[in-house]
């Protein structure tokens, strides 16, 4: 069974810290930055965003300021503005100037004596002051007030915000504590003597107690002198932040709520609805986790909607062992007559589970969600969605008006807005896969139709190729060259026929010998592509080359590109020499490099400022501007590297860098 978290009271913000953020949410783009360092001066507004989202662990290493920054950023503006603008404006204690001074005060003094967690002392002397979060009060000892009183239960309840908030069980100890001797303290934790020495350093006649905090914390009087002094000057305002704008005007005591103030609960509708526009699922599902408690209080809540197949199913993700999980194994179903949940689902009207007894009702599924909420039961609040169904929240409550009308108001505003934008991405996200769908299907179909068109050509050359080798048997020479020729028709038939097929998992061999490839690949191509273009072919091969680790296919189409993207190049009388180089070591990786050098025109400046990305080709005809940068695409596959060399009217190299199959 989950425990229900603390929620015996509400602290709210200094007026004049809702003000400043207010004023910081006003422009286009928030400074989060400075938002948080707000949030971090007030007290009960730091309070209430960890306990919106308790720290993950060691989340405070990386800074309170950082940690409260995410929490805001996450919230969005409307959300923040809608949250600010529904509180009523009145004053908590005033004593928050008090709060941030022993809060810096414990800070510096953590620094000073080099306590290892110091935003944790920070914390623990901005909650030392109760009336700065309207909670208690302050003991009448002029000369040492002593850190915090507060009745016990008071005391206990602090102490379990603080726990709940994600922080030590040593910070909830020292906020939980009473006034202590200076003996108790020196015997306690080292950051309950740190949060009374620096109670002690904030208080009136601080400098008639300097060798009492100098015995709680090691530091010399000189040093306590320095440090208050810099403390008080942060303090007044003279440090980086931002400053603080007029209070709101308070609200007069008779003020309606939201639900019955029309203009505040238009203008909230407005900012909560705007906070869910165009957000993704997950985007959405942060948003209300932060949003929900923040706003209205309520830490356990679920959001349940029926799928198409009539099952209740979370609309928020649910890890494993949580209630959400569990509640997917009861198959609760919609139609069910015996749930109030499914009652509240179909007739859009809300209901409650709250036994008078132990033992299970009518429904077995509402007892067990009852329990694994922590509650005594739970009601239900009807959500509408955008297709005129209905979702619906479960809230965890122990008796059947726990609700407010002004939180059963911001419930429904916030968990309806969340829900139907949850729904609407979802929504979209099928249709955007349907629409893909349909698109490859027609793509495929397209393909199948061109590889069919293409087989009857392929036919005619091969037919006349097998023509021509039973013509001249007795040549060996060209039936081995039309073997190769038959070879690449049937790979061009292959390629066809699967180029409609999705991607599946490579069956070829990552390995090759690029030597034999390149011989092949001469007896293929070099008088297609060079020698009828009088072009001069070179190929230099050294010897006891290791197979290199990419596919023959993959390295062939790179290869090929190149050549041909030479042929093209090159003028009548022009040379492209290939070799083989050998092993090379290329960022501690044994490679093959193989070089392709020309003494073509060169690239222009432009093009080989940017020469593996695709762009329109200068070419003309069917080039598409698309080869390098696929050349590039399959050498990054597969770890291997191109390089580049041109001068315009001096040729162009190209070393192409490929593992060898025992470096990967």
């Amino acid at each position: 069974m989950t425990p229900a978290a603390p929620s015996a009271f509400r602290p709210q913000p200094l007026p004049e810290s809702s003000a400043t953020l207010l004023r910081l949410l006003a422009t286009a783009t928030p400074n989060w930055a400075e938002a948080a360092l707000v949030a971090a001066r007030d007290p009960a507004l730091c309070l209430l965003l960890l306990l919106a989202a308790p720290l993950a662990e060691g989340e405070l290493d990386g800074g309170l300021d950082l940690a409260l920054r995410q929490r805001l950023s996450t919230l969005g503006a409307d959300l923040l503005r809608a949250w600010l603008l529904g509180l009523p404006q009145t004053d908590n204690g005033g004593d928050g100037q008090r709060a941030l001074l022993v809060a810096e005060c414990a800070l510096h003094l953590a620094l000073e004596t080099r306590y290892p967690r110091p935003d944790e002392a920070y914390l623990g002397g901005l909650w030392l002051t109760p009336s700065a979060l309207g909670l208690g009060q302050r003991s009448g000892d002029s000369e040492d007030p002593g850190p915090l009183f507060l009745a016990d239960d008071g005391r206990s309840h602090l102490a379990r915000l603080v726990h709940a908030c994600g922080l030590p069980d040593t910070l909830a100890d020292a906020v939980e504590l009473g006034p202590l001797l200076d003996e108790q303290a020196l015997a306690a934790h080292p950051l309950v003597r740190l949060l009374k020495a620096a109670d002690s350093l904030a208080g009136k006649g601080w400098e008639t107690r300097g060798e009492r905090i100098a015995s709680l914390t090691g530091l010399t009087t000189g040093s306590l002198h320095s440090l208050r002094t810099d403390v008080g000057y942060i303090v007044s305002g003279h440090a980086a932040y931002p400053p603080p704008a007029p209070r709101l005007p308070a609200l007069p005591a008779s003020a309606p709520g939201i639900a019955d103030d029309p203009f505040r609960s238009a203008a909230l509708h407005g900012l909560v609805t705007a906070a869910f526009a165009d957000q993704s699922e997950e985007a959405t599902a942060a948003r209300l986790r932060i949003a929900t408690p923040l706003l209205t209080g309520q830490r356990q809540f679920l959001l349940l909607a029926a799928a198409d197949d009539g099952l209740l199913h979370p609309l928020l993700p649910c890890p494993a062992g949580t209630a959400a999980a569990r509640i997917q194994e009861l198959r609760l179903r919609e139609e069910d007559e015996s749930s109030v949940i499914a009652l509240a689902l179909r007739s859009g009207r809300p209901a409650a589970y709250l036994p008078a007894a132990a033992a299970p009702g009518r429904s077995m599924a509402d007892w067990h969600i009852g329990r694994w909420l922590g509650r005594r039961g739970f009601c239900c609040l009807p959500l509408p969605l955008a297709d005129g169904r209905h979702a619906v929240a479960l809230l965890a409550v122990d008796r059947e008006q726990e609700l407010s009308p002004t939180e059963r108001w911001l419930l429904n505003e916030l968990l309806g807005a969340g829900a139907r934008a949850i729904v609407g991405a979802r929504r979209l996200q099928e249709q955007a896969g349907a629409r893909e769908d349909a698109l490859k299907g027609r793509f495929r179909e397209h393909v199948r139709r061109i590889a069919h068109e293409a087989t009857n050509p392929l036919t005619v050359l091969k037919t006349r190729l097998g023509l021509m080798a039973q013509n001249q048997p007795e040549d060996e020479a060209l039936q081995d060259e039309m073997g190769l020729l038959n070879a690449e028709l049937d790979r061009i038939g292959n390629l066809l026929r699967r180029a409609g097929d999705l991607p599946a998992d490579e069956s070829e061999l990552p390995r090759c010998r690029v030597g034999e490839l390149l011989q092949e690949m001469r007896t293929v191509y070099g008088d297609a592509l060079f020698a009828s273009r009088d072009i001069h072919f070179e190929l230099r091969i050294a010897d006891g080359v290791a197979p290199a680790a990419m596919p023959a296919s993959a390295l062939k189409q790179v290869l090929l590109n190149l050549f041909r993207n030479a042929s093209e190049a090159l003028q009548p009388g022009g040379r492209l020499s290939v070799a083989l180089v050998g092993q090379v070591s290329v960022d501690g990786r044994n490679c093959v490099e193989i070089r392709l050098i020309d003494n073509g025109p060169g690239l222009p400046p432009e093009r080989a400022a940017d020469l593996f990305s695709p762009r329109p080709s200068s070419k003309g005809g069917g080039h598409q501007g698309v080869g390098l940068s696929v050349v590039r695409d399959i050498l990054v596959q597969w770890k291997a590297s191109i390089l580049c060399r041109s001068q315009p009217g001096s040729g162009t190299s190209f070393q192409v860098f490929v593992p060898l199959e025992q470096s990967r």
